[in-house]
């Protein structure tokens, strides 16, 4: 019998020992007090039994939209990926939000100290031990950044700098459980880059075991999470099950299965039917209606920018990209397509990253748009806008956007194509005049590095050497409210310079059927466990 049997079967005698001891106290004696009996003992018991046993077996169910595109979290790029992998796998320290801000607390640290402007010394958190029951060592967080940095193109270009350059040195092992980080210059954001699920932690042997590429076996999917992987099939089903030897707060499910259902209406049904726990990808559309059948709706203002990619290189006049953004009324689309489930853009980043400017706002006036269009001798220009087939809400914004540039002069043409095909045309090949995404950053300096030069998530080729020089100084600035000063300048001229038609920040909308509790959501999509527990 485990320790939680042996503490119910005791806990079970010591009721019905206590109703015999009442029962006997109060014989021979004038009953001024109301005696509960061994049988409603018994099945308050009974009830308490069943719903801690019914909690501690819980399978989570949770449809997710696509499936996730690898096992290796240094591979992972979609929302999907860090979603599930993210229960397997933990960072250094952890993303929170609470109060519309996030903030980026220690995990797997238990404390830290700047020791001067390029070297930061780290002790991790004592008990932490991988799925394979290894213990947790300062030569597993070695490897594992560096295997990040060499191979993760997100661990990559969060610690390198505005020209690219890797802002790590070296990694030096103190001793089992401390480690010192030197930089090659001050890099502000550290920490906030140290959060995100693209440095996770690995075994060492396992690390150097996929040194030159992916990880490939199920069996080497090893972290040092809350839930371990037990089954994957791609395109189908991810199935995780409790790590009962977790540090940190047990998990009350014990199985936690992603169902990838990319057909929204299957999402929908499923949910309603009760076939599973959670839905995510929930379109503004169906919200008042789950509603209305109890279901209930989790909403939060995402980080996601959705906006319309303008290529630089074949509309380098700022004057024109300034028109496109005049030519949009973003509160009509947040209004009507998105049924008010979305904030509309005052600046080039979400405002529940600390220091996010509020910017002056390209209010919708169709006739300063045409003025400018006709001053850089553009009206009449045909254009393709490029949209992935993945999301019909993309779809439906494409033909909006369609209509109001025609309204100002502009023949627009939507080409719709698969999204892998849409990837690799927008961020590899650049082949678009215009392009519908929306990109999801973990932190503000990592929003901004969209846009400096050359970056690989720089669709548009937007260039200002300028910004680049201000997201250097950022990084090495040690002020902070200098830092904030410069923040807000770049974001300024990015704004202005208008490489993307700015819509609207997405809100991130999750349903779950009544008999869950306790779920937290966060700006990026991803789901806080932690307390969840099925009734």
């Amino acid at each position: 019998m485990n320790v939680r049997g042996l503490f119910l079967s005791m806990l079970i005698m010591a009721f019905f020992l206590a109703g015999f001891l009442v029962g006997s106290f109060l014989s021979g004696r004038e009953h001024t007090i109301t005696r509960t009996t061994p049988t409603t003992i018994t099945t308050r018991v009974t009830e308490t039994y069943t719903q801690l046993a019914s909690t501690q077996d819980a399978v989570l169910k949770v449809a997710i939209p696509t499936s996730i595109s690898t096992i290796d979290i240094h591979y992972a790029t979609g929302v999907a990926d860090f979603e599930v992998l993210g229960n397997v796998y933990e960072s250094l320290f952890r993303i929170t939000y609470s109060s519309g801000r996030l903030d980026y607390v220690p995990w797997l640290v238990k404390e830290y100290v700047q020791l001067n402007e390029t070297a930061w010394l780290f002790v991790l958190r004592d008990g932490v031990v991988f799925h394979n029951g290894d213990r947790l060592s300062a030569y597993d967080v070695k490897a594992s950044l560096e295997r990040s940095m060499r191979l993760s193109g997100i661990g990559k270009q969060l610690l390198t700098d505005a020209r690219g350059e890797p802002v790590v040195v070296d990694i030096v092992v103190v001793n089992d459980t401390a480690f010192v980080i030197r930089l090659r210059e001050p890099f502000a954001p550290l920490i906030e880059h140290l959060a995100h699920l693209s440095t996770a932690i690995m075994p060492k042997s396992i690390a150097m075991k996929y040194w030159n590429g992916p990880v490939n076996s199920t069996q080497d999917v090893v972290g040092t999470g809350p839930f371990r992987l037990e089954f994957y099939e791609k395109g189908s089903r991810v199935e995780l099950r409790r790590f009962d030897g977790y540090w940190g707060k047990r998990p009350a499910v014990k199985n936690l299965v992603y169902l990838v259902l990319p057909d929204a209406n299957a999402r929908i049904s499923a949910i309603i039917s009760g076939s599973v726990d959670i839905a995510v990808g929930v379109s503004p559309d169906i919200v008042e209606t789950l509603r209305a059948q109890g279901v209930e709706v989790l909403r939060v203002t995402g980080v996601r920018l959705v906006l319309v990619a303008v290529n630089c290189l074949r509309i380098p006049d700022a004057r024109v990209r300034q028109a496109l953004n005049y030519a949009v009324d973003r509160d009509a689309l947040v209004k009507e397509l998105m049924k008010g489930y979305a904030q509309v853009a005052m600046g080039v980043a979400s405002p529940v990253f600390p220091n996010a400017a509020t910017l002056e706002p390209y209010a919708y006036n169709a006739s300063k748009a045409r003025d400018l269009l006709e001053e850089a001798g553009f009206v009449g220009k045909r254009l393709t806008l490029l949209v992935s087939t993945r999301s019909p809400k993309d779809v439906q914004l494409a033909q909006v956007i369609q209509q109001y540039l025609k309204a100002v002069g502009l023949d627009v043409e939507i080409v719709q194509i698969e999204h892998t095909a849409f990837l690799k045309k927008v961020f590899r090949d650049h082949d678009f005049d215009l392009a519908i995404y929306g990109p999801s950053p973990s932190s503000l300096y990592y929003a901004l590095t969209y846009w400096r030069t050359n970056a690989s998530l720089n669709g548009p080729q937007y260039s200002n050497p300028t910004v680049d020089e201000l997201l250097d100084r950022i990084a090495s600035e040690v002020s902070e409210v200098r830092r904030v000063e410069l923040y807000r300048e770049v974001q300024g001229i990015i704004w202005r310079d208008a490489p993307a038609i700015w819509l609207y920040f997405e809100d991130v909308l999750v349903a779950t059927r009544p008999g869950v509790k306790g779920l937290q959501v966060l700006p990026f999509q991803k789901l806080v466990l932690d307390d969840v527990h099925v009734v």
